[in-house]
C-alpha cells in the first residue's frame, strides 16, 4: 500500500531525491503514453500526479507558448523538484493538491494525462468524477499504469526476497503500484467517474534499474531497489542482517541482467485511453 500520507511524506521525498534514476523505469512507458495522447500546440492539458515534472515538461514542450499544462501532485517535495525543472517553461503551472478535491477550472482542459499516478487514488471514482468536470466535452484521457507483477521483474525480483518477520506489502489494503493491473479495475473506475470509450493496450520494455555512481551496475541496481519500491518498504526498520541478506540475494540474481552497463529488467504497462 502507498497512501496519500506516504506521498506527502517519505515516499515523495525519496522520489524527489532520485527522480532522474526513476526515469529509467518510468520514462519509456511514459513516452508511449504521450505518443498515445498526441498533445497539440495550443492545448490546455492536465497532468495528474505530475511527480518531479518530467511528463509536465514533455507536455509543455508539445503545447508550446500558446498552450498550458497544469501539473498536480500531493507531494510537496515532488512539486518543489518539478518547479525547479520547469522554471524556464512559463506555459507550465504546478500546484500541490489532491486531484480528488481540488477545485479545477470547469471545462477548462482539452486533455488529461497521468504517468503512473492514477493507481494511487484512494477513491478513484470520486477523483475521476472531479477531473471529468475539469475537461471539455470529448476531451482525451491517457493514463499509464503498471500491469500485473508477473510482467514486471523490477518488482518481482526484489519481492522474491523473503526474510522472517518482514511483511509482504502486497497483502496490505489500499492503493499500490499494481492497483490497475486488472483492466476491469480501471475500466470500472473511469466509467464510474464519467469517462467513456475506455480501452487499453500494453507496452512492454526493458526497465533500466540504476542509482548512483558506483562503477558496478549490479550495486547501482541494488541501491535503487533498497531505496525505492516494494523491497525498500519491506526493509524499512529491518535489522542490518536482513539488509545484508537482501543485498546478497539480489547480487546473485542480477549478475546476469547487465546489458550495456546497466541492469535491465522486463517491464510492462497499460496505456489506458478514454474520452470525457
Amino acid at each position: 500500500m502507498t497512501s496519500r500520507e506516504d506521498w506527502i511524506g517519505r515516499t515523495g521525498l525519496e522520489w524527489s531525491r532520485h527522480s532522474e534514476a526513476m526515469e529509467g523505469m518510468l520514462g519509456p512507458a511514459g513516452q508511449a503514453g504521450l505518443d498515445a495522447l498526441a498533445p497539440q500546440a495550443g492545448e490546455n492539458i492536465l497532468d495528474l500526479g505530475c511527480g518531479a515534472g518530467a511528463s509536465t515538461a514533455a507536455l509543455a514542450a508539445a503545447v508550446g507558448d500558446a498552450g498550458n499544462v497544469f501539473g498536480v501532485d500531493v507531494s510537496p517535495d515532488l512539486i518543489l523538484a518539478a518547479r525547479s525543472r520547469l522554471s524556464n517553461l512559463p506555459q507550465a503551472d504546478l500546484i500541490e493538491a489532491d486531484a480528488t478535491t481540488h477545485a479545477f477550472q470547469p471545462a477548462g482542459y482539452d486533455a488529461v494525462f497521468s504517468r503512473f499516478g492514477s493507481m494511487f487514488f484512494e477513491d478513484p471514482a470520486a477523483a475521476f468524477a472531479n477531473v471529468r468536470g475539469a475537461l471539455k466535452a470529448g476531451a482525451r484521457a491517457v493514463m499509464v499504469a503498471w500491469r500485473e507483477p508477473a510482467q514486471n521483474q523490477w518488482a518481482t525480483v526484489p519481492m522474491s526476497f523473503v526474510a522472517e518477520g518482514l511483511a509482504d506489502p502486497r497483502s496490505a489494503p489500499g492503493p499500490s503500484p499494481f492497483s490497475w493491473a486488472d483492466p476491469d479495475e480501471f475500466k470500472q473506475q473511469l466509467t464510474a467517474g464519467g469517462f467513456e470509450s475506455v480501452s487499453a493496450t500494453h507496452y512492454d520494455f526493458m526497465a533500466a534499474v540504476s542509482l548512483g555512481e558506483d562503477p558496478d551496475p549490479v550495486r547501482r541496481a541494488i541501491a535503487l531497489m533498497m531505496r525505492i519500491g516494494p523491497l525498500a518498504a519491506r526493509l524499512r526498520g529491518a535489522p542490518e542482517e536482513a539488509k545484508r541478506e537482501a543485498e546478497a540475494f539480489l547480487t546473485a540474481r542480477l549478475a546476469r541482467r547487465v546489458h550495456q552497463g546497466v541492469v535491465r529488467l522486463p517491464a510492462s504497462a497499460w496505456i489506458v485511453s478514454a474520452e470525457a
